[in-house]
């Protein structure tokens, strides 16, 4: 993976880092189908280079420790080093500040359990800037929202059209639309049914 374009830190999106709450009329809580046989669909091995610069666009890249928007202990690109405040308890690699490279790395790491879950619970054929966006969706909304929400039920029964507005039901934060998730569901539909990554 490479790092992207710079070693310069910044600061982090408004949204990035805030968990949408998921939505009422998504059919969430069950899980996606098991797949209609044991033959492996074609998709990516893994998020891309170019993928991983479109969540550090929405998720900022902050090479020290701060507290996110929820008051948890982070670095880099969104990576969680525990639960609170910074309170001095982080590892002592991150007590210093960290390289975008090692951000990278870690955003890599992160977003594995998402990966897992994209091969595990959808069971449709994707190219790379589809699996990109599932990526940062579940990135953003947690593994749970691959392995249970509408937008896999919906890719699932093959109605790749549906995905965008299914990811734009994922906007609320607190009860009300946050505009950093209004914007980044927006581009993840757009990756997903255009490839578009952006600038």
């Amino acid at each position: 993976m490479t790092t992207g374009p710079s070693d310069e830190s910044t600061d982090p999106i408004e949204g990035a880092n805030v968990t949408p709450d998921a939505p009422a009329d998504d059919n969430g809580g069950e899980l996606a189908a098991p797949p209609p046989s044991e033959a492996r669909v074609s998709q990516p091995a893994g998020l891309s280079d170019r993928g991983a610069a479109f969540i550090a666009r929405f998720e900022g890249c902050v090479l020290h420790l701060y507290n996110d928007p929820t008051d948890n202990c982070t670095i880099g690109i969104g990576h969680l080093v525990h639960l609170g405040r910074c309170n001095g308890s982080e590892p002592a690699e991150f007590k210093h500040p960290i390289t975008q490279a090692r951000a990278y790395q870690l955003l890599e790491q992160d977003a594995g359990r998402v990966v897992g879950a994209i091969h595990s619970f959808v069971h449709v054929a994707l190219n790379q800037p589809q699996f990109d966006a599932l990526c940062s969706f579940g990135f953003n909304c947690g593994v749970g929202a691959i392995q249970s929400s509408g937008v896999t039920r919906t890719l699932n029964a093959g109605n790749y059209g549906g995905v965008p507005a299914k990811l734009m039901l994922w906007v609320n934060s607190g009860g009300h639309p946050v505009p950093g998730l209004v914007r980044r569901r927006r581009a993840e539909g757009d990756l997903f049914a255009h490839g578009n990554y952006g600038a």
